[in-house]
């Protein structure tokens, strides 16, 4: 199980995090009586005012590892190459890549702890962190990378001792040039089916996700002739 017990400080940010939506659908199972049933809520909460499809359209984007507070999961539901493979059958309009091929872009003189400092940052939301990280944006090779980050985890007892399973995830769209997100959106699962992983919990979230990104637009005056 990825998800247990969070420290304090999780939990803090899952009460910030969807806490009126968790309660609102955690009330809506109980009240109909059904067992075995997962709801999912799709927030999203910036969209660059000059960002669209057109800059999408045959962009590579680079799907990083998920994104917790022990670090980086690269196994399980949350297997990166198994990730990417899914959420290019679900949006086929976008050109997806995986975390090895960003990483791989760095050439052998670049400490590769640089990129474990990178992933750190980017959990902890310290932006100017990320910015400053000059070294870093300089080999970047993808126009884009997708950053998906554990925000709330936990394991919720109703009044009729019925347990749910509750996930946030959040999602950002990096743009390299400009070093900063163009889109962000969150997740909320919530789900008492004892046959639903964590795991699971998530990578729905993140295709989920991945889905409410704005449609990929043809960039007409830019084509090859």
């Amino acid at each position: 199980m990825y998800i247990i017990c969070m420290p304090a400080y999780i939990m803090n940010q899952y009460r910030k995090f969807r806490r009126a939506a968790v309660i609102a659908v955690i009330s809506a199972l109980t009240a109909g009586g059904c067992f075995g049933r997962v709801s999912y809520n799709v927030t999203q909460s910036y969209v660059d005012p000059y960002f669209s499809g057109r800059q999408l359209n045959n962009a590579r984007v680079a799907v990083l590892p998920f994104l917790t507070p022990r670090g980086v999961v690269v196994d399980g539901d949350l297997e990166p190459d198994a990730v990417v493979k899914k959420l290019r059958a679900l949006r086929p309009d976008m050109n997806f890549v995986s975390f090895v091929e960003f990483e791989n872009s760095f050439p052998a003189h670049v400490d590769r702890r640089i990129v474990a400092e990178f992933y750190g940052k980017l959990y902890d939301e310290d932006i100017i962190g990320v910015k400053a990280m000059d070294t870093l944006w300089a080999h970047v090779a993808q126009p884009y990378l997708l950053v998906y980050a554990l925000r709330a985890g936990a394991l919720i007892t109703n009044v009729d001792k019925s347990v749910f399973m509750h996930a946030g995830v959040v999602c950002e769209l990096w743009n390299r040039d400009e070093r900063a997100v163009v889109w962000r959106a969150s997740c909320t699962g919530v789900s008492d089916d004892r046959g639903v992983s964590d795991g699971e919990l998530m990578a729905e979230g993140m295709r989920r996700l991945v889905g409410a990104i704005p449609p990929t637009l043809p960039n007409y005056g830019r084509e090859a002739w």
